[in-house]
């Protein structure tokens, strides 16, 4: 009798460990699956880091600035014919600065990171109300001082005054050519400016914008 329990309680919890390792198996596999098929996140916002200055050298007048976020999600169908792709995870939003004197709203300053060969760039993005470029400034980039000193020109930066969404923005052709050495970040700005302003031109149809907070110059 006694051999008899042993034998069954033996059988017993030799079951019950295959099954305790099937679950742990088939769970395992599952969260492993699972987190190879979820997408990337998106990147963070580019941040705003020098506001009063920016507001000061693009929109003299200004008093005022106030924050409004444009959820761009429900717009990829026009977004990816207008950018001639689909739009990234850190696009589906658009935080735009919108500068004021007093009441009277005088444009809009944007922010974007883009992939240089040497790093990270963060350029800073102003329009007008008629969404043309005011001017282009880098706030944060890695490259050598070769490349920078060429991405930073006055008069190269200045050439985006005035463009707009429909303009192709070509390197050697709407834009001042750039030295071969920094052709690669030069395009990538190009593209950040381009995208921008698309972004932007596309959240302004129609959109109604969502007033984030008012902050005061």
């Amino acid at each position: 009798m006694r051999r008899l329990l042993f034998v069954g309680a033996l059988i017993l919890a030799v079951s019950l460990a295959i099954f305790g390792w099937r679950n742990f198996g088939s769970s395992s596999l599952e969260t492993l699956t699972e987190s190879k098929i979820r997408p990337p996140e998106a990147a963070p916002l580019c941040p705003w880091r020098e506001p009063e200055a920016d507001l000061k050298a693009f929109f003299p007048e200004a008093t005022r600035y106030q924050v409004e976020t444009r959820i761009l999600s429900g717009l990829r169908p026009e977004l990816t014919e207008r950018l001639g792709r689909s739009p990234t995870g850190d696009e589906n939003a658009l935080r735009v600065y919108r500068a004021y004197r007093s009441e009277t709203p005088l444009g809009s300053i944007l922010t974007r990171r883009v992939k240089g060969e040497y790093g990270a760039i963060e350029l800073v993005l102003a329009t007008d109300m008629n969404r043309s470029v005011r001017g282009v400034r880098l706030q944060r980039l890695r490259e050598p001082d070769s490349i920078a000193s060429a991405l930073e020109n006055t008069n190269w930066l200045n050439s985006f005054v005035g463009k707009r969404a429909e303009d192709p923005l070509r390197l050697g052709a709407d834009l001042p050519n750039v030295p071969a050495e920094a052709k690669g970040s030069a395009g990538a700005l190009v593209d950040g400016v381009k995208s921008l302003l698309i972004l932007c031109a596309t959240a302004d149809q129609g959109q109604v914008p969502t007033p984030a907070e008012t902050h005061h110059h």
